[in-house]
């Protein structure tokens, strides 16, 4: 593959994840894996989403949700793999996320933490308790976290109840019915999520590169789907629960939606339901998006 320099001020115009600097050069982060480091920063990237949409518990503190399957998804990598680095991530690791388990077949809440020490502020309208609670995680066992550093793509047989062989399905019924926003809190409201979608995929710059129509309508194709209260959405032939196609619309940027646009106006197909064809897009452009320019810098330099 051939890359082009950047010029100007073009490397602005891309989504990065965040990787502190002092998990690089602190001596308490040395030995923490590059995966690990990378799963930190990427779960830095969720935080900043969940604040914006509200995702505070009872103490105000912000939580994500990122499952196993989803590591394994974004990193390409195993099970064993995935649950290796949230254990060097855990409070019985480096302690820099914690984990709670919800139960019901509801995906377990993140906490991540800060990698420097800091005095907790109050939560908004409360008065600061006077300490955290001590909350013990239990989920990985000894056994498990062992047997994780012989990576296999394989699920295994048995493991901690927080990773069920049925995990990797979002289809399963036990899962169909839980919701990514905590019940206690209120949902934001359609103007908070079309900022923060503006934000997240760079609307200004769309703007500029695309018809203003084009953008506006993929705009308002993400708010309806992060705003939606439906079970399950129609992704191609398939019923998928709302809050996996929720997931995957949150991790969409610039670069997807543009791979979106750009596919479209080079469609010649006739297409018949717009809609339903720039759902499935925009849901599988996190997946297809590598591949595709693989193949057209191949057809090029060909």
């Amino acid at each position: 593959m051939s890359f082009e320099y950047f010029y100007g001020g073009q490397s602005e115009a891309f989504s990065f994840y965040r990787i502190p600097r002092q998990l690089v050069t602190g001596a308490e982060f040395r030995n923490l894996s590059i995966d690990a480091k990378l799963l930190y920063g990427m779960m830095l990237d969720r935080m900043g989403l969940s604040a914006r949409n509200g995702w505070y518990d009872e103490l105000d503190r912000v939580y994500i949700y990122y499952t196993v399957d989803e590591i394994m998804e974004d990193l390409c990598c195993g099970h064993n793999k995935a649950v290796r680095l949230l254990a060097e991530l855990d409070t019985k690791g480096v302690g820099l996320i914690e984990r709670k388990k919800q139960g019901q077949g509801k995906p377990t809440m993140i906490y991540v933490k800060q990698f420097v020490e800091t005095v907790p502020p109050a939560p908004r309208g409360k008065s600061a308790p006077s300490r955290l609670p001590k909350k013990g995680n239990q989920e990985v066992s000894k056994e498990e976290v062992q047997t994780s550093q012989n990576e296999t793509s394989r699920l295994p047989e048995n493991g901690s109840a927080d990773f069920p062989k049925r995990e990797a399905n979002y289809n399963n019924k036990n899962q169909t019915d839980y919701s990514y926003t905590d019940p206690s809190i209120h949902p934001p409201d359609g103007r908070e999520i079309e900022e923060s979608v503006r934000e997240q995929i760079d609307y200004p710059l769309l703007a500029q590169s695309y018809p203003h129509d084009d953008p506006d309508c993929l705009l308002e194709l993400i708010c309806d789907v992060l705003s939606s209260t439906s079970p399950t959405m129609r992704i191609g032939s398939e019923n998928i629960p709302t809050p996996k196609v929720q997931d995957r619309f949150r991790r969409l940027t610039f670069e997807h939606v543009s791979y979106v646009l750009d596919a479209l106006r080079e469609t010649t197909t006739k297409i018949w339901n717009i809609r339903a064809y720039l759902l499935t897009a925009l849901y599988n452009a996190p997946l297809t998006i590598g591949p595709y320019y693989a193949a057209a810098v191949r057809h090029d330099f060909g």
